[in-house]
């Protein structure tokens, strides 16, 4: 198959640009809060391993959907190692803005991987997809 299909970063890349996941975000956030009272500061890890989950279900249908796993605490711990200094578990997000700029590495990171992943193993992601 020589098609040129877009990479799924840059499928990614546009859903993160995107109003709905503007909205979908700040959802699964207000979810995750829910009963634990939310001051929008030091958010705990907790919060955005629930959210970075939830959001898995607002993917768009296709591709993103079908080859994007759904990042678990190893996975959002390792992408933010990269970008965060600061030890979430001990000091959480430090606001919104920080909040949101961590679910889009997340996401990046796992549309990364997946591209990595068609890259390197075409056959076994063809069979995931198909599952």
């Amino acid at each position: 198959g020589d098609m040129e299909v877009p990479s799924l970063v840059e499928a990614m890349e546009e859903w993160l640009a995107s109003d709905s996941f503007n909205t979908a975000w700040r959802e699964c956030y207000d979810r995750a809060c829910r009963g634990s009272g939310r001051s929008d500061r030091n958010i705990a890890e907790q919060v955005l391993l629930d959210t970075a989950a939830a959001l898995h279900g607002s993917l768009p249908g296709g591709r993103l959907e079908l080859l994007i796993p759904e990042p678990d605490r190893d996975f959002v711990q390792t992408a933010l190692q990269i970008v965060c200094a600061e030890d979430l578990q001990r000091a959480g997000l430090r606001d919104l803005e920080h909040f949101e700029a961590a679910l889009v590495v997340v996401y990046m990171q796992l549309a990364y991987c997946a591209d990595m992943l068609n890259q390197q193993l075409p056959d076994v992601s063809a069979l995931m997809a198909v599952r």
